[in-house]
């Protein structure tokens, strides 16, 4: 049985007021945050120190566009919001998720096993989204991001670093964990602040990002020693 998420109140969020001429105007311009911390992270990317191994780059460049797309995508559906142009919210989601799971596993699991996973995992990403387009089911996308979002902290516990700055991935965790909140709490926040929860959403979600791109820029090899220590610590 397939199961259609997109509920008759899924597009009812909190904060719909026009201004400027911008429906939706709170929902559409809170997701700038992300186009210019796409932006910023260049600046890692650019860093050779930065990496260890070029298919890194090239992987943290994917997740820099995707991040950027998110700003589009979102921009679009916020402003016209039905289930349509919700596939072009999700889409670039499922591909952050994606790219940041390989690089995880990369970094932590398997350099090699970082880079083979790379290009099947965005592609589980697109897959999972286009089958819900055109099933109305959810259950793939749904298990798509769970699992990246779960396999995330398990294995920064497990798995020793190769890289300095563990610090700022467990803050862009605990800021998605927030971002996750305020949007589900929305209509409550409309509460306090005509905004709703689901504009701050995106704050949360972009500054997460941040913290793990300027962990990025000053992040630097670990010996096999240290990192270890730190895992057994």
């Amino acid at each position: 049985m397939a199961q259609n998420e997109v509920l008759p109140n899924y597009h009812n969020f909190a904060g719909q007021g026009t201004l400027f001429g911008v429906p939706n105007f709170w929902n559409v311009v809170s997701n700038l945050p992300f186009l210019l911390v796409a932006v910023w992270g260049l600046r890692a990317v650019g860093s050779r120190s930065a990496f260890v191994e070029e298919w890194e780059r090239t992987a943290y460049c994917i997740l820099l566009i995707t991040v950027a797309l998110v700003a589009v995508g979102s921009s679009y559906y916020h402003a016209w919001p039905d289930d349509a142009t919700l596939f072009w919210d999700r889409l670039p989601m499922a591909l952050v998720f994606m790219a940041l799971l390989a690089t995880t596993i990369g970094e932590r699991i398997s350099s090699r096993g970082g880079r083979l996973l790379l290009f099947p995992l965005l592609a589980a990403g697109v897959v999972s989204v286009l089958y819900w387009r055109v099933s109305d089911d959810l259950r793939l996308y749904a298990l798509v991001q769970f699992y990246a979002v779960a396999a995330l902290p398990l294995i920064l516990i497990l798995f020793p670093p190769r890289y300095s700055g563990t610090a700022g991935i467990v803050a862009m965790i605990a800021l998605y964990g927030l971002a996750l909140t305020l949007d589900r709490y929305d209509h409550q926040v409309a509460a306090i602040t005509t905004m709703g929860g689901h504009p701050w959403k995106h704050v949360a979600a972009a500054l997460a990002m941040f913290s793990y791109l300027s962990t990025l820029a000053r992040r630097h090899p670990l010996p096999v020693q240290q990192a270890n220590s730190r895992v057994r610590a």
